[in-house]
Parts: structure tokens; C-alpha cells; sequence
């Protein structure tokens, strides 16, 4: 099995919205079935794949990577490299998002993974591992002083991955539940790599 890595193109949206949702279980379907771009839609992740459409936000097909194997996408990365400067949480920032975003805000400097997810089907295949490769090897492009990323405490598999790799908790935010979903751990931990 060969597997690579090659940047999104605009016509990824969907699938970068669905594993988008695949890394957070779930939870950020929920968010975009709120939004009021849903109106009139039959599916949340059609206001995700609107979302990553866009070209003016980090968190867009433009900040993603697909890692293809077997002539299909196995797995996605979605990262950037976070200015020098430490940029403030907007206030209006919605209440399950925001212990997130405060720990990314602790990322200035880094190229913080945002999102990593795999399909069922190729997990446990090394796509994970090949993603957090071409993550530090993006770090080093862009001059970054280090990687970082934001994980559920309770997310065990993902921890251990990240750990194997250099990765360290250097802090944490306790989690405010994403409406009508389970909540899987207590905490989000800020993971870095220096």
C-alpha cells in the first residue's frame, strides 16, 4: 500500500467537512446544524462543506492536506502556522468552541494541527502517522517553533499517537459540552511538540 499526501483542492470541501467531523466525533455537526446557513439544507455537513469553500479563514481547504491510499482519500490534516503574536479570543466565540480556541491562542508561533481524521477503514494503517510527518515537515517550511494541537483528554488512541511522536501536555481547559452530544472526556489538553 502506498500512501501520499497532496494539498486540497477547492473540490475537497465535502470531504474535508466530513473528516473534519470525523475528528471530533461528531460534535461539530451539531454546531453546524444550528447555524443559519442550515436553513433549508437536508444535511449539517453541507453548511460544513460551506465552511471549508471559503478562501479568507485558516480553517478552509486551503489549510488541508489529503493523504490518499489506494485511490481513495484514507485521511485528511487540517493546519497552519499561527503568528509570532498571540491573538486574543474573540469574545462572541461560542461557548463550546471557546477552551479550544483559548489553548490554539497558546499555540502562537507553532504550525498547530487543527484537525486530523481518518476513515474507519484505514485507521491503525500508518495514514495518522504519515499526516503528523508532513505536518512537522510543513512546520519546518514555514519556520515554526514547533507543532501543537488540541486533543480530548479521553481520546487515549490519539494521545498515545501524539506522545509516540514528542508530543507533551503543557496545558489544559475544561470542556463545555457540544449540544445534544456525548461528552467524552472532561478536559482538552494542549499538546506540543517543540
Amino acid at each position: 500500500m502506498s500512501i501520499s499526501v497532496r494539498p486540497a483542492r477547492k473540490s475537497d470541501a465535502a470531504e474535508i467537512a466530513l473528516l473534519v467531523n470525523i475528528a471530533v466525533h461528531g460534535s461539530v455537526a451539531k454546531g453546524w446544524a444550528q447555524d443559519k446557513q442550515a436553513e433549508g439544507t437536508y444535511e449539517p455537513l453541507e453548511v460544513g462543506r460551506l465552511e471549508m469553500l471559503k478562501d479568507d479563514t485558516p480553517f478552509g481547504w486551503r489549510s488541508a492536506f489529503m493523504a490518499e491510499a489506494d485511490d481513495e482519500v484514507a485521511g485528511m490534516l487540517l493546519g497552519y502556522r499561527k503568528p509570532d503574536a498571540r491573538e486574543p479570543v474573540p469574545v462572541n466565540t461560542w461557548a463550546p468552541m471557546r477552551p479550544i480556541q483559548e489553548l490554539e491562542a497558546e499555540a502562537h508561533g507553532r504550525w498547530f494541527i487543527s484537525m486530523l481524521g481518518v476513515h474507519k477503514t484505514w485507521r491503525g494503517k500508518g495514514i495518522g502517522s504519515v499526516l503528523l510527518d508532513h505536518a512537522e515537515a510543513q512546520a519546518k517550511n514555514t519556520q515554526a517553533r514547533g507543532q501543537a494541537l488540541v486533543v480530548e483528554d479521553a481520546n487515549a488512541g490519539a494521545r498515545k499517537l501524539y506522545e509516540s511522536r514528542g508530543f507533551s501536555v503543557t496545558a489544559s481547559r475544561p470542556m463545555v459540552p457540544f449540544p445534544g452530544t456525548p461528552q467524552h472526556g472532561s478536559d482538552w489538553l494542549l499538546m506540543v511538540k517543540e
